[in-house]
């Protein structure tokens, strides 16, 4: 570690994350070094596991600068800033979170009964929003949440616990103007995506990234020159190969089974979050409007003051 490495880093397991570590040392760094922060931060997926001279050349900077935030981050050179990246992300992806399989036999081993169960399950999906949030990549946001402003056409695909996602976003797209349609059946995938011209756009749901339908239906936009976007839990997948953009869930390894509960409820919420950012991106009109259709809608479905269920 050199004289500029960040003040009483600890070792062993109690240190800070590698990602921890970049954003704590972030505002001391200026000139070469902070850029080849910035570029880590705003998609360490993207970065992780590259070449130093690859990092370099997208950070514009010089390898020289790139071995010198590794120090400055405490460790003792490029080799190891990957490997400690590349274990952040994995960790924070599945190895880092229990199953839920695990958390149900972990519970019929001990005296917790349901209570705790449902204590720690809760606290499994808080924990995967948080990790969510803390590592979204905010470029990648600002990107998708100001196309699906601005699109002509939006087509929202997905299949299986993607496609509820895909119905209550269109929903929500739908009420604020947004031109929106969905889709979770893989003939129509490739009928709708037919239709879409240059300028629309196509973003899918995977949580593991290998959703065949869901793939096929991206590359085959993507081929015909339509944007594609995608939310998932595994950027590096198939998913993550054919799209543009990707906003990832940090989650259990969804892959490998019934973990996509979490996924799920991070999905939704982040989901939810980017609809509200469309209609503040929207303004004006649009949430007027949205206004007016909550008001008919609550005279639609709201019992009349006289109902009674006798």
């Amino acid at each position: 570690m050199t004289s500029e490495s960040l003040p009483g880093t600890p070792e062993g397991a109690d240190a800070p994350s590698c990602l921890e570590r970049l954003r704590q040392a972030r505002p001391n760094l200026s000139g070469a070094r902070a850029r080849v922060a910035d570029t880590i931060l705003a998609d360490p997926w993207k970065v992780r596991g590259v070449a130093i001279q690859v990092l370099a050349q997208a950070a514009g900077a010089s390898e020289n600068a790139v071995s010198r935030l590794t120090h400055v981050l405490g460790y003792s050179g490029y080799r190891e800033f990957a490997q400690a990246l590349s274990l952040d992300l994995g960790k924070t992806l599945g190895f880092y979170h229990s199953h839920p399989v695990d958390l149900a036999l972990e519970t019929r081993a001990g005296t917790g009964g349901v209570s705790d169960l449902i204590q720690r399950v809760m606290a499994l999906e808080v924990e995967c929003m948080q990790d969510t949030l803390t590592n979204l990549s905010e470029p990648a946001l600002r990107h998708v949440v100001n196309r699906l402003a601005t699109a002509p056409a939006v087509l929202l695909v997905g299949t299986g616990t993607a496609a509820p996602l895909c119905q209550m976003l269109s929903y929500r797209l739908a009420s604020i103007g947004v031109a929106v349609a969905w889709t979770s059946d893989p003939m129509m995938m490739l009928a709708q995506v037919s239709r879409l011209q240059q300028g629309d756009l196509v973003l899918g749901i995977s949580y593991s990234g290998r959703s065949r339908d869901t793939v096929q239906a991206l590359h085959y936009a993507k081929s015909h020159g339509v944007e594609t976007a995608a939310l998932t839990a595994n950027p590096q997948s198939p998913l993550g190969d054919v799209v543009q953009t990707s906003l990832t869930i940090f989650s259990s390894a969804v892959s490998r089974g019934s973990a996509q509960f979490s996924a799920r409820v991070a999905g939704l919420a982040l989901l939810e979050a980017i609809a509200t950012a469309v209609a503040e991106a929207k303004g004006g009109t649009s949430l007027a409007a949205l206004e007016e259709l909550g008001a008919s809608q609550g005279r639609l479905n709201d019992l009349p003051p006289d109902w009674r269920g006798d």
